[in-house]
């Protein structure tokens, strides 16, 4: 006899049953538009960035210059809270190519690593670094020395970027403070995802400022982890040309609702408004791959191929499905 006490038939109702008030359904281009702007603005509210007003310039501190194999590696103090009055200072790593530039630039997020030093290839010790390079891990190193100029943030709640709640990591094997800062800024009024959504584009203005980027190019990818940070900053920032976002693209139902996630994936009441391929819409027409392991169980592949058809109708009605 089954348990009637038991919740989990009331959680699919409740997934079933909501209306997703902005889901995309838009079938001219003008609707599209009105409905990218609606939707756009109410996540910005339910991040806790809304009527945050970027910087127009920022001077990140230069800190250090190491010399690399094929680039140097910049390291800056990048004040993300000055424009908010607060005194928020953020580790920015820029990966500059030895050859000549101007560069195309593409921000990169790491996922749940200890630190950002692992995508840009600096490990602790040789067998850590054999591992990591073995499932491509280096990937922001990686794309510096195949040309592109890159950006790489800490992430809040990993390597410099901690508060004084420090703990394991559910076992992964080393310590963070993502899940208790996550928690700490609900009690604000904000979310982990939008705080790190904020750096990212703080730290694009710089790039852009740059005078040894190509103008009007900017990549982003990640991830996992660095995935989730890629999504949705490259669906409210218009200023992104090119999205790709590895190991995290799925429904929430099958992913973040469907298995323990760490408590930084939870944003409350999106699914009052969206599911994942809605926000990915919120994209088109700019170039938009997906990375999917067949094998990630962590975002099960069914759930990234159901939320994929949204994004690709939403391409389909501006003509340009070979972007998707």
């Amino acid at each position: 006899m089954s348990n009637p006490f038991h919740l989990q038939s009331h959680l699919d109702h409740l997934y079933v049953t909501k209306p997703h008030q902005l889901a995309f359904r838009a079938e001219t281009l003008d609707e599209f538009n009105i409905w990218q702007q609606t939707l756009r603005a109410t996540v910005r509210e339910i991040l806790g960035i809304a009527g945050r007003v970027l910087p127009v310039s920022v001077e990140p501190e230069l800190l250090q210059t190491i010399a690399r194999d094929g680039y140097r590696e910049e390291k800056y103090a990048l004040d993300i809270g000055a424009s908010l009055g607060e005194r928020v200072i953020a580790p920015m790593y820029v990966l500059v190519p030895n050859t000549p530039p101007p560069y195309k630039p593409v921000m990169v997020f790491h996922g749940h690593n200890p630190s950002v030093q692992y995508i840009l290839g600096n490990y602790p010790n040789d067998e850590i670094a054999a591992d990591r390079r073995a499932v491509d891990n280096n990937y922001a190193q990686a794309l510096a020395q195949a040309g592109y100029l890159v950006c790489a943030v800490e992430q809040r709640g990993f390597g410099e970027r901690v508060s004084d709640q420090v703990i394991d990591n559910k076992g992964e094997g080393f310590a963070s403070t993502c899940r208790q800062l996550s928690f700490d800024y609900l009690m604000q009024g904000k979310v982990m995802i939008g705080e790190r959504v904020w750096d990212g584009m703080v730290a694009m203005t710089y790039i852009q400022s740059r005078p040894d980027v190509v103008s009007g190019a900017m990549g982003v990818t990640g991830n996992s982890g660095g995935g989730t940070t890629t999504l949705w900053l490259s669906a409210l920032d218009e200023r992104v040309t090119v999205m790709v976002p590895s190991c995290y693209f799925c429904s929430f139902k099958h992913s973040i609702l469907g298995m323990r996630h760490c408590e930084c994936n939870y944003v409350p009441r999106i699914l009052d408004y969206a599911e994942m391929g809605d926000l990915a819409a919120l994209f088109a027409p700019r170039p938009f791959r997906v990375i999917a392991g067949e094998l990630d169980h962590i975002f099960p592949l069914e759930g990234v191929r159901q939320q994929f058809e949204t994004v690709q109708r939403a391409y389909d009605l501006h003509g340009a499905g070979d972007r998707c």
